[in-house]
């Protein structure tokens, strides 16, 4: 009788153990096409995971480029030829006539002199100067215009001196006169006016140069 149970236990034991068996995970090896699938899932969690981790790149701003700035132009001072009346350095007496009025019909101004005025002039010795002399006024010089000595010493050249040729309006004329140095050193002053036709003077000018 107690062998019998005791068989009977056993079978009861070995049959629960069987049953916990069967009830109990299965665990079993994954294919090569599997693991191919678990190595790929795992290395895109893992991409992921480093998109997450990466901070965020901050975009740089970019520089507009500097403007180039043009050099400097340099101003180059153009000297304007001188016009109108000399201006006298040397003292001396008063112009013979006073200076005219100019009305606009008759006008003219002086523009230059060769030998410029301050040259040095041997005493005694003979020269030649050269004036250049601006019509400015709406009449045209003809030859019964001239120019005439009025004050100071004349240096021997002739009181009056005719246009050599005829001028018009905003045009110029050069007129050689010949001089002959005072014996005395010093600086000495000639005036002149020009005069038109009906010897009426319009305008005054002057040489200044220095006797040595």
């Amino acid at each position: 009788m107690k062998r019998s149970k005791l068989t009977k236990l056993l079978l009861g034991l070995s049959v629960a153990i069987l049953a916990l068996s069967a009830c109990g995970p299965r665990v079993s090896t994954p294919g090569p096409e599997q693991m191919k699938t678990y190595v790929a899932e795992t290395i895109a969690v893992q991409l992921t995971r480093t998109e997450i981790a990466r901070p965020t790149e901050t975009p740089r701003p970019t520089l507009a480029p500097s403007p180039t700035l043009a050099p400097p132009t340099a101003t180059v001072a153009v000297p304007t030829a001188a016009v109108g009346l000399p201006t006298s350095t040397v003292g001396g007496p008063a112009t013979a006539t006073p200076p005219p009025v100019q009305t606009g019909v008759d006008a003219g101004v002086w523009t230059y002199s060769t030998p410029v005025d301050g040259t040095a002039i041997t005493a005694g010795g003979k020269f030649s100067v050269v004036v250049t002399l601006m019509n400015t006024g709406q009449t045209t010089w003809n030859t019964s215009y001239y120019i005439m000595h009025t004050g100071g010493p004349a240096m021997g050249a002739p009181v009056e001196i005719n246009m050599p040729y005829d001028v018009p309006p905003n045009m110029s004329v050069q007129i050689t006169i010949e001089f002959t140095a005072p014996t005395e050193t010093g600086a000495v002053k000639s005036d002149w006016m020009i005069v038109n036709s009906s010897d009426v003077g319009f305008a005054v000018f002057w040489f200044e140069y220095t006797i040595v």
